[in-house]
């Protein structure tokens, strides 16, 4: 009786703490995965990053502008020039100052005036200025590096965005994980719950046998003996389930919250055949395959751009200057036109060998890694295949121990059979329903590992 009121004790305050939560099916845990997840939130954020590369790389095609200005004030004149009389010129002033000297006498004039007349000057400009300068260039042809740069640029995002898918369906798969995880615990409470009541209609038959006379004191021993077990047992799976529920809150980003899902099994699961693809055709569907097809196409384009570093770029444009210098304004436009020739180049080569060597390397990961995912997908086939097996032998053995328990109580009933007897053939019935509980699960997570490796 004492039992009974702690075992119904329990079932109320679990009833409670279900009716307290809120219920999360499994495609909700994994939106709610996908929306908080780190790796995903970094994964979006790459996109957004190699879609600015994106449009970096598509202003490669537009003109490059540059525009410049500059004033400058020297102390001194920045251009000085020394004129002077040579020493010819310096003979015919002083002939002619001689000439010259009577008649400023004559006029009242100190001649010696005129031996002060200098023979050399300093001629100075440019001591202040102002200039500017727009300058516009169009590449015409760069060996093709910039279309193969935006080439590579796209490639970036697309990348990226499998990256993205890629980290969902792991996310997709860790999810269901920890869900089927807390599923089988939950479903282990029900068998130890459907246990405990007919430990009771036990119990109850023992004691009435005991009470008449016709049965023993040991019998109802045992059967309690037997209900401490389960209740040690289903307080080690709360705490599972508690534990279980803290780890998948804070996966799917409700951390430190203890949430409650779906405890419900489904009725039946599809045979593995039905999931059963072309794993030959399946290759082109995992992102795998297509990170290792980008990754080809990145290295043929890196060597493309390598092998434009070898050739001549061709550019033109035109260039407006003004400049204000001494107070002399002045406004001019020129054209442009550049060749460039990167002739040292030609022999350094410029990493195109190595580039071409990383293209192969990339070849050759590309098809050992596609062997490698065909034996992944059989691999994963046959553990689907194999799991299925072991749940239908499950599904099997809970009918036997079924009747097995069914013959063994009436055998006891008639006193044809021991209480040991149909104490085991109760705790054979637990083991195998655990047993098949355990199967599904297996069975659940081999058919989404198949799932993801055929890239679906």
């Amino acid at each position: 009786m004492k039992f009974r009121l702690i075992l119904s004790a329990a079932l109320l305050i679990s009833t409670v703490k279900v009716i307290a939560q809120p219920s999360y099916t499994l495609e909700q845990c994994i939106a709610m995965a996908l929306e908080n997840n780190i790796k995903i939130r970094t994964a979006r954020i790459d996109i957004v990053d190699a879609q600015e590369q994106e449009r970096e790389a598509r202003a490669k095609y537009l003109p490059s502008i540059s525009a410049s200005a500059s004033y400058f004030h020297a102390v001194d004149d920045l251009v000085q020039h020394k004129v002077g009389l040579d020493d010819e010129q310096k003979q015919t002033l002083n002939a002619q100052i001689q000439e010259l000297a009577p008649r400023l006498v004559e006029l009242g004039i100190d001649p010696a005036i005129l031996t002060s007349i200098p023979t050399e000057y300093t001629l100075g400009f440019l001591q202040h200025g102002l200039m500017a300068n727009i300058t516009a260039l169009q590449p015409i042809y760069t060996g093709g590096r910039i279309s193969a740069g935006n080439k590579l640029a796209r490639l970036q995002s697309e990348v990226k965005q499998l990256m993205l898918q890629q980290n969902e369906d792991q996310v997709k798969q860790t999810t269901q994980l920890y869900y089927n995880q807390l599923l089988s615990l939950y479903e282990k409470v029900k068998i130890i719950d459907a246990a405990s009541q007919q430990l009771a209609s036990i119990h109850r038959d023992a004691e009435n046998a005991y009470n008449a006379g016709v049965g023993y004191k040991n019998d109802v021993l045992r059967v309690e003996l037997k209900q401490s077990e389960l209740t040690n047992s289903r307080i080690k799976l709360e705490n599972g389930i508690t534990l279980s529920q803290l780890l998948l809150a804070q996966y799917i980003g409700l951390d430190g919250t203890s949430i409650q899902i779906d405890p419900t099994l489904p009725d039946s699961l599809s045979a593995p055949e039905t999931l059963r693809i072309n794993h030959q055709t399946a290759l082109d569907s995992r992102i795998e395959s297509q990170l290792l097809d980008k990754n080809i196409e990145a290295q043929q384009l890196k060597t493309k751009m390598k092998k434009g570093e070898l050739l001549p770029s061709v550019a033109i444009g035109a260039m407006a200057y003004a400049h204000n210098i001494s107070n002399a304004g002045r406004v001019n436009l020129v054209g442009l036109a550049t060749v460039s020739i990167p002739i040292s180049n030609w022999w350094s080569n410029r990493g195109v060998k190595r580039q071409q060597l990383a293209w192969q390397r990339a070849c050759q990961e590309r098809d050992d890694n596609r062997q490698l995912m065909l034996l992944q997908m059989q691999s994963a086939y046959n553990d689907c295949e194999s799991a299925y097996k072991q749940l239908t032998l499950a599904s099997k053995s809970i009918e036997q121990a079924q009747e097995n328990l069914r013959l063994n109580r009436n055998y006891y009933q008639a006193g044809m059979s021991t209480m040991s007897d149909l104490l085991d053939a109760q705790t054979q019935l637990r083991q195998a329903q655990n047993t098949h509980t355990d199967a599904m699960i297996a069975y659940l997570n081999a058919r989404t590992a198949y799932l993801l490796a055929t890239g679906r």
